[in-house]
C-alpha cells in the first residue's frame, strides 16, 4: 500500500454483480481499511494482524460492480497494511479464461466408464453443442493414465487416442494421471508394455514401514490397501514418492509418455485457435503416503480390485498393528531415525510430528516435480493441477493420508482437492482459500474440484437441475477453474439426467 491507500483501475467486467474478492494483506498489527467501489464507499474490511510483515493472508470482500471499467480503491483507516493484489473471482472469464465441467471417465480393468467411444458419443447425444467462443465448456476428463505401470510408448499411445477424438469432435480433453497406485501393476499385455523399471521391484523405489537397521534395508515390503467401496490393492508395493530415483522415473514417464505426444496437439490446437482443447493435466491422485492405525485392519481381507489382484489377501501381520509408509522416502533423501530424532529434538518436537513434517515435503515436492516438468514441457499453470483431500480445511486431524493444503500449492500449478461434502471429502471453501493464500509460494486464489461427484455409489447428489447449476455457478464465482465431476460414465448410468440437464443449462448461460 503506498502511503495510506491504494486504487485499481479499469477492472472489465462482463455482467453487473455482486463479486466475492480477496485482498492478500500483511501486518503485524490489525489495520483496518475502507473500501469504495466507484467512488462509492461499501464499508471495511477489518484485515487483522497476520504476525508480520511478510505473513499474507487474505481477507474477504464483497464487490458490487457494474458491466464495463470499474475502480476499486482501499484506504487505510490510520496505517495501512501491506497489500499485494486483488484478485476478484469470476471477473475475467473469457476465450483466455476458460473454465470447464468435466465428466471423467475411461478407467481401465473395472473403472467406472471404460469405453472412452461410448463415453464420448454419450456426451454427444446428451450434451448441447458448445459454441468455440463460449468461455465455459465441457469436456472429457480420461483417468488413471498409468504413468507408473506402463511403457511410454503405450502411454503416449493413450494420450494421441483421446487427442485424437478431442480434435475431431470438439470436446475439450483434461487428462488425469495415475501418479501412486500404479493401477495394472504387473498386468501388461505382453513384456514390451511394462515401463522401463518396475518401481516395485527396485529397493531404492519402494516403500517401507521402518528405516534400515544397522544398514540392512528392509526385506518386509507392505502392500498399500484402501477400501472404495470394494477393498482394493493394485500394485505389490507403494512408490517412495520423494525417493530422488523414484522421482526421476515418474517425471520420466510423464515427459515421454504424455508431454512430448501432447506437444503436438497442443501446439495444432494454438495455431487453429483451439487451445482450449486441453482442458488440463491432473498431475496428483489425492497424493499421499499410507498410513495404518492399529483398528484400522481386525481381520484379514481380499482384494475385490482390480480384477488381476482378486487372490491378494491382506498380511495378517498388519492386523491390529501401526504403519506408516514413508520411510524409504526419508532414507533416500538422506535421513535415518537417529538424524530425524536429532533434528526432532533441536526444534523441540516429537519425533512423529518431525517425521510427519518430512513427509509432508515429500508430497510436496513430488507434485512439484511433475508440475515443473509441465512447465518446462511449456503448460501454464492454469492447465496443471495437483490433487489431494482438503480435510485440513474442516479441522480434521492431519495425517500423511490427509495431509495440510500447502503440499498441494507451488508456482507450476493450480491447486486442486477432492470436494465433497455430502460424503467423506469433506472442505470448507472460505478456510480452503485462506489455506491457499498462506501457503508458501502460492501465486493466485484459484483452485479446482479435481474429484467431485453428481452420484456416488447408489447417493444421487443432483436432484434439481436448477439448484445444481446454481451451485456449479458458485464454485467458479468464488475461484474454480474446473469441476471434475469423477465416475460419471456411463452417463445413463452413473450420471443423473437433472446432473445433464444442469451442464447444458450452465453452458447455455
Amino acid at each position: 500500500m503506498d502511503s495510506s491507500d491504494i486504487e485499481w483501475n479499469n477492472i472489465q467486467i462482463d455482467s453487473s454483480g455482486t463479486y466475492p474478492a480477496f485482498v492478500e494483506y500483511a501486518s503485524p498489527f490489525d489495520r483496518p481499511c475502507t473500501v469504495r467501489v466507484n467512488g462509492v464507499n461499501i464499508g471495511q474490511i477489518a484485515c487483522d494482524s497476520t504476525g508480520d510483515w511478510d505473513a499474507w493472508k487474505p481477507v474477504r470482500i464483497d464487490l458490487p460492480l457494474v458491466s464495463g471499467a470499474n475502480t476499486v480503491r482501499i484506504t487505510a483507516v490510520g496505517s495501512g497494511p501491506n497489500i499485494d493484489q486483488l484478485e476478484i473471482c469470476g471477473a475475467s472469464q473469457s476465450q483466455n479464461d476458460t473454465i470447464y465441467a468435466l465428466i471423467e471417465g475411461g478407467g481401465p480393468d473395472q473403472g467406472p466408464g471404460q469405453d472412452v467411444d461410448e463415453n464420448i458419443d454419450a456426451m454427444q447425444s446428451e450434451l448441447d453443442t458448445q459454441s468455440a467462443a463460449n468461455y465455459r465448456k465441457y469436456g472429457y476428463s480420461l483417468q488413471q493414465i498409468r504413468i507408473l505401470s506402463r511403457s511410454t510408448a503405450v502411454i503416449a499411445d493413450r494420450v494421441d487416442d483421446i487427442c485424437e477424438i478431442a480434435d475431431s469432435t470438439g470436446i475439450p480433453v483434461w487428462l488425469h494421471l495415475d501418479p501412486i497406485y500404479a493401477w495394472g501393476a504387473d498386468d501388461e499385455d505382453q513384456p514390451e508394455d511394462a515401463p522401463s523399471i518396475k518401481y516395485w521391484n527396485d529397493p531404492e523405489m519402494r516403500e517401507w514401514r521402518e528405516f534400515p537397521v544397522n544398514g540392512q534395508l528392509p526385506t518386509y515390503i507392505p502392500r498399500f490397501w484402501f477400501n472404495w467401496g470394494p477393498w482394493c490393492s493394485p500394485s505389490p508395493a507403494f512408490p517412495a514418492i520423494g525417493a530422488p530415483k523414484f522421482i526421476d522415473f515418474a517425471c520420466d514417464q510423464l515427459r515421454e509418455g504424455v508431454l512430448e505426444p501432447l506437444s503436438y496437439w497442443r501446439s495444432k490446437w494454438a495455431s487453429e485457435g483451439r487451445s482450449y482443447l486441453f482442458a488440463g493435466i491432473n498431475v496428483g491422485w489425492e497424493t499421499m503416503f499410507p498410513y495404518y492405525s492399529a483398528t484400522k485392519f481386525t481381520s484379514v481381507i481380499e482384494a475385490e480390485y482390480p480384477s488381476y489382484a482378486t487372490d491378494v489377501s491382506l498380511d495378517p501381520g498388519l492386523i491390529g498393528v501401526e504403519t506408516q509408509f514413508g520411510y524409504a522416502s526419508l532414507y533416500w533423501r538422506g535421513w535415518t531415525q537417529t538424524s530425524l530424532q536429532a533434528a526432532a529434538t533441536s526444534e523441540g518436537i516429537s519425533y512423529s510430528q518431525k517425521l510427519q513434517n518430512e513427509l509432508y515435503k515429500c508430497i510436496h515436492d513430488y507434485m512439484t516435480a511433475l508440475a515443473k516438468e509441465c512447465a518446462n514441457s511449456g503448460i501454464g499453470p492454469d492447465k496443471v493441477y495437483t490433487h489431494i483431500v482438503a480435510l485440513e480445511s474442516e479441522q480434521y486431524d492431519l495425517s500423511t493420508t490427509h495431509p495440510p493444503i500447502w503440499t498441494a500449492v507451488n508456482p507450476y500449478a493450480t491447486p486442486g482437492f477432492t470436494l465433497d461434502n455430502r460424503g467423506g471429502a469433506k472442505f470448507n471453501l472460505a478456510s480452503l482459500k485462506e489455506l491457499i493464500g498462506n501457503a508458501p509460494g502460492s501465486r493466485s486464489l484459484r483452485f479446482a474440484a479435481v474429484e467431485t461427484y453428481m452420484q456416488l455409489g447408489s447417493n444421487i447428489y443432483v436432484t434439481d437441475a436448477d439448484e445444481w447449476v446454481d451451485e456449479m455457478n458458485d464454485w467458479y464465482v468464488r475461484g474454480a477453474q474446473a469441476l471434475s465431476f469423477y465416475g460419471s460414465c456411463p452417463l445413463d448410468t452413473r450420471a443423473p439426467q437433472e446432473g445433464i440437464d444442469a451442464i447444458n443449462q450452465w453452458i447455455d448461460q
